[in-house]
């Protein structure tokens, strides 16, 4: 009697792994996922995360882009006489956007001029919320498109500005 109730349980457990491992396989890809771009250029690496994948009418889009300056480098935040690290996204009818949300900034002392400029020279996050509106009836794709801008500089040099695109493809979903 032992070894039948055994048996049973043994089959049983058997099918609950099976379902347990058949589930997991669905759900291994997320419907809403992030598309990430990532860049590394001499003077920083980021992340841009754009989420979820798809898009429909009136839904949100949340762009998080991880920025983290390389050892001895900042970059300007906004509100100093210097090119601000800017996330911008072209202009496309579907999208409403909003201004990107920035983190507090340190002050950065220049010692030969002694000017005390705003600057991130720790990793940091710059958010923008995207709000979706009327997405083309017969579109299955709606491409968004834009440019991380800033200038870096060590405590030596200032180098010249550089800009990276960053482009995403989403599914559109009716």
């Amino acid at each position: 009697m032992k070894s039948g109730w055994s048996s049973r349980f043994r089959r049983r457990w058997l099918r609950s792994l099976a379902l347990l491992v058949t589930l997991s396989t669905v759900c291994v890809t997320p419907v809403n996922a992030d598309i990430i771009v990532a860049r590394n250029t001499p003077h920083l690496s980021f992340t841009a995360a754009l989420s979820p994948d798809v898009v429909k009418t009136g839904s949100r889009l949340s762009l998080i882009v991880d920025v983290t300056p390389k050892k001895r480098m900042h970059v300007y935040a906004p509100g100093t006489n210097y090119r601000a690290i800017t996330v911008t996204l072209n202009r496309n009818p579907s999208l409403k956007l909003s201004k990107a949300v920035y983190p507090k900034a340190e002050i950065y002392i220049f010692k030969p001029l002694q000017e005390q400029v705003l600057v991130y020279s720790q990793p940091f996050k710059l958010k923008m919320n995207i709000g979706v509106g009327q997405v083309p009836r017969q579109a299955t794709r709606l491409k968004v498109t834009g440019t991380l801008s800033y200038q870096a500089c060590d405590d030596r040099v200032c180098y010249l500005p550089e800009s990276v695109p960053l482009e995403w493809n989403l599914a559109v979903v009716r």
